[in-house]
């Protein structure tokens, strides 16, 4: 325990009364070395309070940081129909709908064929046709087709209503193929984004969207066009025992 250091009394001296800040300094340092003192030796005794639990410990499994993939993608065969909205750049808007077929090779890499029908319009047309007097613009069906790589950086889960863990991928898929139109020249790239989310061990949903590329004409006009597809359907797992 620290001691106060003793006082003795300060007499007057004969130029003044008694010097009390002689006397307010030696107190205030008298009560810091006790403080310090004391604090110290508060540092050396044990903690009375438990140390926090660890969330890794606690007895439900199901909310551990680390868990296992239950839905394993290499070497199945995905199918996925499909069906949405072809928001074309030089012509008309439409529907489109087709299908894909994609190859996993590993848990992020995959070759994927696909294949869509849509229609080939301009609205345009009809003022034109009255303007004219005739059709410049002879409206089809469009069909595209495309293969290339799907890549699947992102892994994530998702805490659902019921307690369980719904598991998906984000994914990029990149490739080339062709329309087959009269309006169309050329090869066809693409490129996009996917969201794809796993409802049961061979049942999935896609949310696919892309960018063609391609060279189109219409009403006398060429140019290079970006045209848009917003895709959703649902995915068919296979295993193929390779």
């Amino acid at each position: 325990m620290a001691h106060l250091t003793s006082f003795r009394r300060i007499a007057p001296t004969r130029d003044g009364p008694v010097p009390y800040a002689a006397v307010y300094s030696r107190l205030l340092a008298s009560l810091l070395l006790a403080a310090t003192a004391a604090t110290a030796r508060a540092q050396t005794l044990p903690s009375e309070t438990d140390p926090p639990a660890s969330p890794c410990l606690d007895e439900d499994a199901a909310r551990r940081g680390v868990q296992a993939k239950t839905f394993l993608k290499r070497r199945k065969l995905e199918l996925t129909p499909a069906g949405g909205l072809y928001a074309s750049d030089l012509l008309s808007s439409s529907y489109a709908w087709g299908g894909s077929a994609t190859f996993h090779l590993t848990e992020d890499l995959g070759l994927e064929a696909s294949f869509f029908v849509s229609p080939v319009a301009l609205d345009v047309d009809d003022s034109l046709s009255e303007f004219f007097g005739d059709s410049r613009f002879h409206a089809g069906t469009g069909y595209l087709g495309l293969a290339g790589l799907l890549w699947s950086p992102i892994h994530f889960k998702v805490r659902t209503g019921g307690g369980g863990t719904l598991h998906g991928d984000i994914e990029l898929g990149l490739g080339a193929g062709k329309m087959w139109s009269e309006t169309s020249q050329g090869f066809a790239f693409h490129a996009g984004p996917r969201l794809e989310m796993f409802l049961t061990g061979w049942l999935s949903f896609r949310l696919d969207v892309r960018d063609i590329l391609l060279i189109q004409e219409a009403v006398a006009e060429t140019r290079l066009t970006n045209n848009i597809m917003v895709l959703g359907g649902f995915g068919v797992w296979i295993p193929t025992f390779l």
